[in-house]
């Protein structure tokens, strides 16, 4: 049965995330243009880092386990757009757009790691 609930979880999580993402282009694509899918993608590898950082904080727990499910694989999964960002760079004046999202992408989510660990102090 927890295997249903963690997909559930992660198809909940991913709807939500959908749902914001698309609100953010209808209410803001006129204005940002291209420029959307690359600022989605690297805001939410930032925030994929911050929750992967908290999670490495947490003792092990199943529950620490359906947080990730939901807000990482889930919420944040179907935020970002990486397979918007594909399609826009398969056309090759747009391929730069793909190329600097990877590498602000993996720079963000290295600084949410860093962020969502906080201060380790020995215990």
């Amino acid at each position: 049965m927890s295997v249903w609930r963690d997909v559930v979880l992660v198809a909940v999580g991913g709807a939500i995330g959908t749902a914001v993402r698309a609100g953010l282009t209808l209410g803001l694509g006129d204005d940002l243009g291209p420029a959307l899918v690359p600022l989605v993608n690297v805001v939410g590898a930032f925030a994929i880092g911050i929750v992967f950082g908290f999670r490495a904080r947490m003792p092990e727990s199943s529950r620490a386990q359906r947080a990730q499910l939901f807000l990482g694989t889930g919420v944040l999964g179907g935020f970002t757009t990486y397979s918007s960002l594909a399609l826009e760079s398969a056309d090759l004046t747009q391929l730069w757009w793909g190329v600097a999202t990877v590498i602000v992408g993996t720079a963000a989510a290295w600084a949410g790691v860093a962020l969502g660990r906080g201060s380790r102090r020995p215990r």
